[in-house]
C-alpha cells in the first residue's frame, strides 16, 4: 500500500500532527476538540484538508466515534515515534519536583473509587503536592484504553481487566467480596450459605466498579442464578435502598467503606468462592519516562497497597 508523505507538498504544521495522532488514538472528534480546546467544526475542517492532501478518507464512522482507515493507522506509526521523541526531549529535563509543580493530572475513577480513594489521595498531594491538582473522570470502560493512549488521561485508578494495547498495570489491592443486609434481615440470624444467596432477592450495582459481571460469571458456571430486584448504575442510593428492604448486596471489600452507618449492617463473607477483585493502576507506554507520572502513581502505591 502506497502510504502519502505528510511533508510533501502540503506543509503539515506540528499542532496538525498531534491533532491527527490524537484522533488515531482517541477516535472521537469531540474529544479531541476538548483536549485541544477547538471547535468540533475546526476539527473538522482539518480532517477535511488531510483527505484532499493524503487522498484517502483517513478516518471513517464507527460505533463510538470515528476509526482510521489503513493509510491513517500506516501514516500514524511513523508520525507518532517521532511526536514522542519530540515531546520527551521538551518535558521536564530537569525531573519533576512535587512540591513545587503545578502541573494537572488527569485520572480515571470510577464512582466508587472516587470515594474510597480519592479523599486521602487529594489529601497526601495537599502535603506534599500543594501546586497540583486534579482532575478526575469516569469514563465508560470501553473508553479508558484510548484515553491513556491519547493522553487524555494520566493515569486510570481501578479493577479494568479489559485494558490490553500498550498499558502498564501495577496492583494496589485485592479485595475479597462481602455480601450485606440490614441487621434486621432474617438472614442475619444464621451463616449464609449458597442456596439461601440464590433466594434471596439482591440489589446489583450494574457497574465495571461493582464486580457485579464477576459474581454473576462465577454463578452461572456454577448452574446458580440468584434473583436480582433491582438493579442501579451507582452506588448512590444503595444505604438507602438496604436500610429500607430485605435486598442483599454483594460487593468489593473496599465498597464497606462508602457505608456511611456500617454498624447498622450485618456483614457477611459471601459464599461463593470468587476470585479477588483486583484494583490496579494503569498507565501508557507512552508515559513511561514521564517523571510527574511515576510520582503519582509511586504515591498511589504507598497510600493504598495492602500489607
Amino acid at each position: 500500500m502506497a502510504v502519502a508523505d505528510p511533508s510533501s507538498p502540503y506543509n503539515w504544521s506540528l499542532g496538525e500532527l498531534h491533532a491527527f495522532c490524537l484522533i488515531c488514538e482517541s477516535r472521537n472528534l469531540s474529544q479531541v476538540a476538548l483536549r485541544l480546546d477547538m471547535s468540533q467544526s475546526a476539527v473538522s475542517l482539518m480532517v477535511r484538508r488531510w483527505r484532499d492532501v493524503v487522498g484517502d478518507p483517513l478516518f471513517v464512522r464507527s460505533r463510538y466515534g470515528v476509526a482510521p482507515t489503513d493509510t491513517a493507522l500506516a501514516l500514524y506509526k511513523r508520525i507518532q515515534p517521532l511526536l514522542e521523541g519530540l515531546r520527551q526531549a521538551l518535558v521536564q529535563p530537569t525531573g519533576f519536583d512535587p512540591a513545587r509543580s503545578t502541573r494537572v493530572f488527569k485520572l480515571h475513577m470510577s464512582d466508587i473509587g472516587q470515594l474510597v480513594f480519592l479523599p486521602e489521595l487529594h489529601g497526601h498531594l495537599n502535603r506534599k503536592a500543594p501546586g497540583v491538582r486534579l482532575a478526575i473522570q469516569s469514563l465508560r470502560w470501553e473508553e479508558v484504553e484510548n484515553g491513556l493512549a491519547s493522553g487524555a488521561v494520566d493515569i486510570a485508578m481501578g479493577s479494568l481487566p479489559m485494558i490490553k494495547g500498550r498499558v502498564h498495570a501495577r496492583t494496589v489491592r485485592k479485595d475479597r467480596f462481602f455480601t450485606i443486609m440490614r441487621r434486621e434481615h432474617h438472614m442475619a440470624q444464621r451463616k449464609l450459605d449458597l442456596a439461601k444467596f440464590a433466594e434471596a432477592e439482591h440489589l446489583v450495582i450494574d457497574a465495571a466498579s461493582s464486580g457485579h459481571a464477576l459474581v454473576e460469571g462465577v454463578l452461572r458456571s456454577k448452574g446458580v442464578f440468584r434473583r436480582i430486584g433491582l438493579s442501579v448504575p451507582h452506588y448512590l442510593a444503595a444505604e438507602s435502598l438496604l436500610t429500607k428492604s430485605d435486598y442483599l448486596l454483594t460487593l468489593p471489600e473496599g465498597g464497606l467503606s462508602i457505608i456511611q452507618h456500617l454498624d447498622r449492617f450485618h456483614v457477611t463473607p459471601t459464599p461463593l468462592q470468587l476470585p479477588t477483585f483486583d484494583i490496579r493502576v494503569h498507565w501508557h507506554e507512552r508515559s513511561r519516562s514521564d517523571a510527574g507520572i511515576q510520582w503519582l502513581r509511586d504515591s498511589i502505591m504507598e497510600l493504598f497497597s495492602k500489607g
